[in-house]
């Protein structure tokens, strides 16, 4: 009788160990997922990782020219991109964290693009404290959703040594399994320009290719 009570007892805290590790798995799985798909756009087999700074007047400089070259090429399906803002500044940091806040509200590319053009635009003021730059957001009608933004973080480091990213602006292209990055502002605006390009020329029909005059 014990023994057939000590294996009732077995099975009870196995089946209870079994619900608690599905509950864990099911609770973590969703939080790493928005982790990782929380700064990326788009569904292309293109995968890009912009490096930029808020405080970089290189990147403030080509942010309008990228704008509706990353729209596009994400809409289209082009690309996934990956906004990966690099901590070169003292208050760069802080304006990662809310970039990444408002995402964490809405999740859209235009929102995304909106957002980065008001940091950028905060970063000339400049703003520097944290209740400011939540009121500038507001006031633009951008709104945001704290969380633990840590292991984005993390990642965005394991993406900086993977890269060698050591200035900003910076563009990493993989495509057909090769790996190109370029640096600089008119580096990486070309980089997107070609991307664009290159889609354009495979989106024409065949056969309508301009004749060159005899």
């Amino acid at each position: 009788m014990k023994t057939i009570t000590k294996h009732i007892v077995r099975a009870c805290i196995f089946t209870v160990c079994i619900f608690v590790l599905c509950w864990f798995v099911a609770a973590v799985r969703p939080a790493y997922s928005q982790d990782l798909s929380l700064y990326n756009f788009g569904k292309g087999k293109i995968q890009v990782r912009l490096y930029a700074d808020y405080f970089c007047g290189p990147c403030s400089r080509i942010e309008p020219k990228l704008e509706p070259l990353i729209s596009e090429l994400v809409k289209k399906d082009v690309i996934t991109i990956s906004f990966i803002d690099a901590p070169f500044h003292k208050y760069s940091t802080l304006y990662a964290q809310y970039f990444l806040y408002s995402l964490n509200n809405n999740k859209n590319i235009d929102h995304a693009i909106k957002v980065r053009s008001t940091l950028f635009e905060a970063s000339k003021i400049p703003i520097q404290d944290a209740d400011k730059l939540e009121s500038f957001l507001a006031g633009k009608g951008i709104k945001f959703s704290k969380f633990d933004e840590k292991p984005v973080f993390y990642i965005f480091q394991n993406f900086f040594r993977e890269d060698r990213v050591t200035s900003t602006p910076s563009c990493v292209v993989v495509k057909d399994g090769q790996k190109k990055m370029v640096s600089g502002d008119n580096e990486v605006l070309k980089a997107f320009e070609d991307l664009r390009q290159d889609y354009k020329n495979q989106d024409e029909p065949s056969g309508t290719k301009r004749k060159r005059n005899p």
